[in-house]
C-alpha cells in the first residue's frame, strides 16, 4: 500500500480549508498510470525507469532534472543558449522581464534551494541579502554543475509540439533552427517554462489615441532612461513597486496606478510620486482613474501588470486554461486526466526555488511507485471541487495559483506524501521574518539591515 495523505492539501489557508470534506479525494486509489512498467512492479517498489522531457532550464527545470535524473532517463529541453530561465537575461529571449538594476525580493539566505546555499561572495556590498540577476543565475550554474545536470541539456533547442499518445507516451518535437528539426517518443513529460512570456495588457478603452510611448515592465530596462518625463505606471505589486523607485530619481513625476495597500508606505518618501486607483480610460489627452481623480500630459506609460500562462507546444484541447488560470491540474502538479503530464511552478507568491523542489521530489517518488496516486475520477473531482470552490470566493482568476502563506502546508503535505523530510527546522519561521522585515520598510527593505535567516537543511 502507499502513504495516504492524512489531510487536504493546503489545509491552513482559508481557502483551501473549504475542501475538507472532500479530504477523501486525496485519499489513494489503485495506482493508475503504467508507461512502459505494470502496476506490480511498482507495488513492489522494484526500479522502474522512465524515459522523461524536461521542457525549460531554469530553476524549476533544473529542480526537476536533479530529482528525476536519480531514478529516469532525462532529456531537458532550453530555447535559449544558457540554463537559468528568466535569471540568465539572454537577448534572444523573446520576453525578457529582468532589467537592468534588478534585485531579488526574497534574501538569498531564504531563496537557495535547502541544501545548496549561496556562497558569502554572492553578497557585495552594494546589495547585501537581495543580489542583482546575475548572481542569482551564476548559483544556478553551479547548481547544474554540482549535480551534473548539463550532461541532460539539450541547449537552443525550441519545443514546437508536444502531442498525447497511447499509454501516456507523447510525441515531442522541437527544433535547433528551421532547418534542424526532431522528435522522439517520451513516457512523461514536465513542463517547467515559468510565467514570463506573455506580457498583460489590460484593456484601457481610449488608449490607441495616446500619442506618448506605451511599454510593458517586460519592456523596461533603466531609470535613467525617463529623464524629466511625466510617467504613469499602472500596476502595484513588485515589478510597478521596483520602477517607480527606480524611475523616481529621474523623472519629473511618476503617478502611480493600483489598487494595493501598500503603494502611500511604499512611496512616502519620493516627492515626485503621486498614487492613484486603478486606470479606467484614456480620452483626448487624459487619464482618468476609478477615484475620479484625472492626469494630463503623459510622456510614457508603463503596465506593470504580469504575465499570462503560456504553453504555445500543447493543443488547445488538451489544456484548459485562459492564460491566468489552468483549470486541469491537480494539486497544481499534474494534469487531471493525463499522469504523465505534470507542471513545476505554476504556483505564484511563492519562495520559488525551495518549492519547486518540494513538488519535484513528489513528483520523482510518483513517478518511481513510493505511493499510489488517487484514480482519474477522484482526480478530476478535486479539480472540479476546487475550481467551484475558487469561484464561490468571486477574486479574479489571476489569484487562483497564488498560495502566499498556504505555500508551507502545500510542501508539507507534498514531501510528507512523497516520504520526504519536511523544510528545514526555521524556515517558515525565517518565511515570516523576511515577509515582516518588507512590510516594515515597504520602500527600501533590500537596503536595510536584515535579521540573519538561519534555518538547517533538513537530514
Amino acid at each position: 500500500m502507499g502513504r495516504t495523505l492524512p489531510k487536504p492539501l493546503y489545509l491552513d489557508d482559508p481557502f483551501w480549508t473549504t475542501l475538507s470534506g472532500r479530504s477523501k479525494l486525496l485519499c489513494q486509489a489503485p495506482y493508475d498510470m503504467m508507461p512502459r512498467g505494470t502496476m506490480s512492479e511498482m507495488a513492489k517498489g522494484h526500479e522502474f525507469s522512465m524515459d522523461i522531457a524536461i521542457i525549460g532550464a531554469g530553476a524549476a527545470g533544473l529542480a526537476a532534472a536533479r530529482r528525476l535524473t536519480e531514478h529516469h532517463n532525462v532529456t531537458v529541453f532550453e530555447s535559449l543558449p544558457e540554463i537559468g530561465g528568466v535569471w540568465a537575461c539572454s537577448q534572444t529571449a523573446p520576453c525578457q522581464p529582468i532589467y537592468d538594476e534588478l534585485r531579488t525580493n526574497i534574501p538569498i539566505d531564504l531563496m537557495a534551494f535547502w541544501d545548496f546555499p549561496f556562497r558569502a561572495q554572492d553578497k557585495d556590498r552594494s546589495t547585501g541579502d537581495f543580489p542583482r540577476a546575475d548572481a542569482v543565475q551564476a548559483y544556478l550554474r553551479r547548481f547544474a554543475e554540482h549535480f551534473n545536470l548539463l550532461d541532460f541539456l539539450q541547449r537552443e533547442s525550441r519545443v514546437m509540439t508536444v502531442e498525447p499518445l497511447p499509454m501516456d507516451r507523447w510525441q515531442v518535437r522541437w527544433e535547433k533552427d528551421a532547418s534542424t528539426r526532431k522528435e522522439a517518443v517520451f513516457d512523461a513529460v514536465v513542463v517547467c517554462s515559468g510565467h514570463y512570456h506573455r506580457p498583460v495588457f489590460p484593456t484601457l478603452p481610449g488608449i490607441d489615441q495616446f500619442s506618448g510611448r506605451v511599454i510593458h515592465a517586460a519592456d523596461f530596462r533603466s531609470g535613467d532612461d525617463h529623464l524629466g518625463e511625466r510617467v504613469l505606471v499602472w500596476g502595484a505589486h513588485a515589478s510597478g513597486t521596483d520602477l517607480v523607485r527606480l524611475i523616481a530619481p529621474h523623472a519629473a513625476s511618476i503617478f502611480w496606478s493600483g489598487h494595493a495597500d501598500t503603494m502611500t508606505a511604499a512611496s512616502a518618501d519620493l516627492p515626485n510620486v503621486h498614487c492613484h486607483a486603478d486606470i479606467t480610460a484614456y480620452h483626448g489627452s487624459t487619464f482618468s482613474f476609478a477615484d475620479g481623480e484625472d492626469v494630463r500630459e503623459i510622456d510614457t506609460l508603463i503596465y506593470c501588470t504580469g504575465y499570462a500562462y503560456e504553453f504555445p507546444f500543447f493543443s488547445a484541447d488538451l489544456l484548459n486554461h485562459n492564460g491566468e488560470r489552468i483549470d486541469d491540474l491537480y494539486l497544481d502538479l499534474i494534469h487531471a486526466e493525463c499522469p504523465t503530464l505534470a507542471f513545476i511552478g505554476i504556483p505564484s507568491l511563492i519562495i520559488p526555488f525551495p518549492l519547486f523542489d518540494a513538488q519535484s521530489r513528489w513528483l520523482s517518488a510518483l513517478w518511481r511507485g513510493t505511493f499510489t496516486l488517487a484514480d482519474q475520477s477522484a482526480r478530476q473531482a478535486w479539480v472540479q471541487t476546487r475550481r467551484q470552490a475558487f469561484e464561490a470566493l468571486d477574486k479574479p482568476d489571476r489569484s487562483f495559483h497564488r498560495l502566499g502563506e498556504a505555500q508551507m502546508a502545500y510542501m508539507r503535505q507534498l514531501l510528507a506524501q512523497a516520504g520526504e523530510p519536511g523544510p528545514p527546522d526555521g524556515f517558515e519561521s525565517a518565511s515570516r521574518a523576511a515577509q515582516r522585515h518588507r512590510l516594515e520598510h515597504a520602500g527600501n527593505f533590500r537596503d536595510q539591515p536584515i535579521a540573519r535567516l538561519s534555518h538547517r537543511p533538513p537530514s
